[in-house]
């Protein structure tokens, strides 16, 4: 089966920011939030990037978690760490800010309050999307530094159904695409979905801006990407596997600079 036959037949893979309890603060004057094929949540109270560094810690997985065999969880572990570690090189040279991967494993995170400034903990679990558990979806909940609504950090979850066989096992470049994807979240960026050619006035999915390439922004909601728009080509797709587009670049920049404007 061809990558682009999974990806149609998964249907609701999808990332969704996390419904964290976060103020909607007033827009701070000369910051910017959105533009083309980008979006920031700063109604989720994230307004900008901080340039001192972040880092990336993995929760270690557990079958009753993650309900994989050891040598499934062996495979994910492997590729979500190998993905963290590209996303994390691609957000430093993008922003400016130093972005790392910590070695070994650390605690789970669930709340704002109690997350380490600048700490964002990725793991692996089992229909972890809530409410509600949805097969195939994965999480992020992203937190806000009440002080000048800079990105705090927060803590993703990897649906680990991908790495299990049946309905929702998925290419590896989709799940490059998706981790990219959710700690995008976890730093500020939003789904920049726009109202398609059917003109109904509403932001459906797979509705992003697109190219000739049929890129669509990393953060499109459900499976953005390059070459992720329809007739788009697989090579093309695994080539450029987890690499945010310029639409997502041009997010993650503006993030940045909001924080000294």
């Amino acid at each position: 089966m061809t990558m682009k036959k999974i990806a149609r037949s998964l249907g609701v893979l999808a990332a969704a920011a996390g419904l964290v309890a976060l103020s909607n603060p007033a827009y701070a004057a000369g910051d910017i939030y959105k533009g083309t094929g980008w979006r920031i949540l700063a109604g989720r109270g994230i307004q900008s990037l901080s340039p001192d560094p972040y880092v990336i810690k993995i929760v270690k997985p557990s079958a009753g978690a993650t309900k994989l065999t050891a040598a499934q969880t062996k495979k994910a572990e492997a590729k979500l760490r190998a993905q963290l570690k590209d996303t994390a090189a691609q957000l430093t040279s993008i922003t400016g800010t130093k972005f790392t991967v910590a070695s070994g494993y650390h605690p789970e995170q669930k709340a704002c309050s109690t997350t380490p400034r600048h700490t964002i903990t990725v793991g692996l679990k089992y229909r972890p999307f809530m409410p509600g558990n949805k097969p195939g979806y994965s999480q992020a909940h992203p937190c806000s530094a009440s002080s000048n609504k800079s990105a705090w950090g927060g803590w993703v979850w990897v649906d680990s159904e991908y790495w299990k066989p049946g309905d929702w096992s998925i290419h590896p470049t989709l799940i490059s695409n998706l981790v990219s994807h959710e700690v995008g979240h976890a730093i500020g960026l939003d789904h920049p979905n726009v109202d398609g050619s059917d003109a109904d006035h509403t932001a459906d999915p797979y509705e992003c801006v697109t190219n000739s390439y049929k890129d669509t922004p990393v953060m499109c909601s459900p499976n953005g990407g390059h070459a992720r728009g329809r007739g788009g080509t697989d090579a093309r797709a695994d080539k450029y596997a987890g690499k945010y587009t310029k639409w997502d670049i041009s997010g993650l920049k503006a993030l940045k600079a909001n924080f000294s404007r």
